[in-house]
């Protein structure tokens, strides 16, 4: 029973690392997919196709994104919109949670593998694998950088009272939880960097997450296949010398100075016949909303739906990938050491002043707005490309 493997993913980046972990366990393997995002089904049907798939059955379950859809069709207001929302959440979970109970009773896990052990949906599977077994089944996957710097907001008088009334909803057995990994069913962490999870537990085993279940041939076929479905024209991806990884417009836009910069820095790029990739935020609506497309002819977008981790095969040796603080940094300077990872700088939050700080320990400078610094190749950390001339500026160097 021990080589039944059941994971359960509510974003791409855990999807991702389901589909690693499942082939490097081998055994029986399924997978849980919240629809907690608007790629969640496309998602699906890739990892469906994919030659080498891991999984025997690939469950889509509605979530988040499901809840939100049936929402914005209510032409409600006020108290009865409120109800409305109650109405529809509990109504989705309650399938949720049905469909959780076949899986477990048919498939009977010997291991439940999540990313969030917040979520309601993860600690029901777990609780009943946990029941059944007379013993912990969790195994967390590494999250990114919640993992590292935890919650920047804990109210923990506002999660209780909402576990209570989770509580009184849906049974007992689920818990609030202050640091993701930490409920009680979680028996293994596995993560890119253990020893500096804020969780250090000695009742958890951290084991390390290994860099070959994103880099093996088997991955990178499935970057392929993505690359295909989502129409990256892959001859052109491997010219771009710059791949800029975009936070929302709204916060570019409120920072003038920066988008100013952003414009001038892909013009400069153009001018100097280098090719620029931009992946705008999944979240927005317009085609190119900051106009940084028009600002270069040698500018490419990128699918904004397609997970970072499924690019970062194709990018080529040496390129420059700039973004905001995010997990997308990270998993670049981890997964491809020989690309150039900086971060913008663009937020002035707590959390990304404390993710830069993070961001400095693994070598990603934060160029704080001055893309200038793009341009300089003596910053810690970074690395040029192969044949780069030391005395001329990056992106002017950049083949």
């Amino acid at each position: 029973m021990t080589d039944r493997h059941l994971f359960l993913a509510s974003t791409p980046l855990i999807a991702l690392e389901a589909a690693g972990a499942a082939l490097e366990q081998g055994g029986r393997a399924q997978l849980v997919l919240l629809e907690d995002f608007d790629l969640a089904s496309r998602l699906a049907g890739l990892l469906r196709r994919w030659p080498d798939r891991p999984f025997e059955m690939i469950h889509e379950l509605p979530g988040r994104y499901t809840e939100h859809q049936l929402r914005a069709g209510a032409n409600r207001s006020g108290l009865r919109r409120a109800l409305h929302r109650v109405l529809v959440k509990r109504a989705i979970r309650a399938q949720t949670l049905s469909c959780l109970e076949a899986i477990e009773a048919e498939f009977a896990p010997g291991s439940v593998w999540v990313g969030n052990d917040r979520k309601v949906e993860a600690q029901y599977a777990l609780h009943l694998a946990a029941r059944r077994l007379h013993q912990r089944p969790g195994r967390y996957l590494d999250d990114g950088l919640y993992t590292y710097l935890g919650r920047l907001r804990q109210r923990p008088l506002v999660r209780r009272v909402d576990w209570l009334v989770k509580g009184l909803s849906y049974g007992r057995w689920g818990q609030p939880v202050a640091q993701l990994g930490t409920s009680r069913w979680i028996d293994q962490a596995w993560l890119a960097f253990p020893d500096q999870a804020v969780d250090q537990d000695p009742a958890r085993q951290r084991r390390t997450l290994p860099r070959e279940w994103f880099t093996s041939r088997a991955f990178r076929r499935l970057s392929a296949l993505a690359a295909r479905e989502f129409a990256v024209d892959r001859a052109v991806l491997r010219q771009c010398a710059v791949v800029l990884v975009l936070p929302h417009s709204n916060l570019i836009k409120a920072d003038p100075a920066t988008s100013a910069a952003l414009v001038r820095f892909i013009a400069e790029a153009g001018q100097g016949n280098v090719r620029v990739a931009l992946k705008y935020h999944p979240r927005e609506v317009d085609a190119d909303p900051a106009g940084l497309l028009a600002a270069c002819g040698n500018a490419t977008a990128l699918p904004r739906l397609l997970p970072m981790e499924l690019l970062l095969p194709l990018l080529p040796r040496g390129a420059l990938l700039a973004g905001e603080s995010s997990t997308a940094l990270l998993a670049a300077r981890w997964l491809r050491p020989d690309l150039q990872v900086f971060d913008l700088g663009v937020s002035r939050s707590g959390y990304a002043r404390r993710a830069r700080a993070f961001f400095q320990q693994h070598g990603i400078p934060t160029v704080a707005g001055d893309l200038g610094m793009l341009r300089q190749d003596h910053l810690a950390g970074s690395a040029a490309p192969p044949g780069h001339d030391a005395s001329r500026p990056l992106v002017a160097s950049l083949p």
